[in-house]
């Protein structure tokens, strides 16, 4: 958890890192503890953005659950182990999966960059959710941790007695408590991912 209740990350202090498997680059916008890398037994959670230029095998990774998102290009099939291929064709639709199962990802029309969030199945089950935002609105947080990352325009959040002005790529991580809110105020349309985390 962080040591701040309310801690903002900016895309200049995002960690740029190879895939495990070698065939791409991964930008780690937080992990939890910090400084914990995938193969931590420690590790809570990570969330990162991935620049995808080829169509190959994903990283297995046992015991994490993982929800993927097109946030840039045309998209990608993903086929994992068990199910029927799955198409990732519209930005900003989660997709949740097991790091354990063999995963392929064929690009469907050039390179994208993909929305990450690993989490350790042991100790936390998420909620992901993508919101558009026009208007102000009072915002249930869920979960002892809080996500949020603002993945297009512009908007101002607030909770309890602070304020932080937000732009696209900017992520914000709350520790919240049961029945808090959040409000959010748009400058403009902004596409909100609000991820919710609970002991499972």
């Amino acid at each position: 958890m962080p040591d701040r209740p309310l801690r903002k990350i900016t895309p200049s202090e995002h960690r740029v890192m190879p895939w495990k498997n070698g065939l791409g680059t991964t930008r780690e916008i937080a992990i939890d503890p910090p400084g914990a890398s995938m193969t931590d037994a420690a590790l809570r959670w990570r969330l990162s953005i991935a620049d995808v230029e080829q169509s190959g095998p994903f990283s297995a990774f046992p015991g994490i659950d993982r929800t993927i998102m097109v946030i840039k290009g045309l998209g990608m099939v993903l086929t994992v182990a068990g199910r029927p291929p799955w198409r990732l064709d519209k930005c900003f639709v989660p997709y949740e999966f097991s790091g354990d199962a063999a995963t392929e990802c064929e690009l469907i029309d050039g390179p994208i960059q993909d929305f990450n969030l690993m989490i350790n199945r042991s100790l936390l089950s998420a909620r992901t959710e993508v919101r558009e935002l026009s208007r102000a609105e009072m915002i249930p947080l869920t979960g002892a941790i809080c996500i949020l990352h603002l993945l297009a325009g512009d908007t101002a959040l607030r909770w309890r007695s602070a304020e932080e002005q937000s732009s696209a790529g900017d992520t914000i991580v709350l520790s919240s408590a049961p029945q808090e809110t959040l409000e959010v105020i748009p400058r403009s349309t902004a596409f909100l991912v609000m991820i919710g985390m609970h002991a499972p």
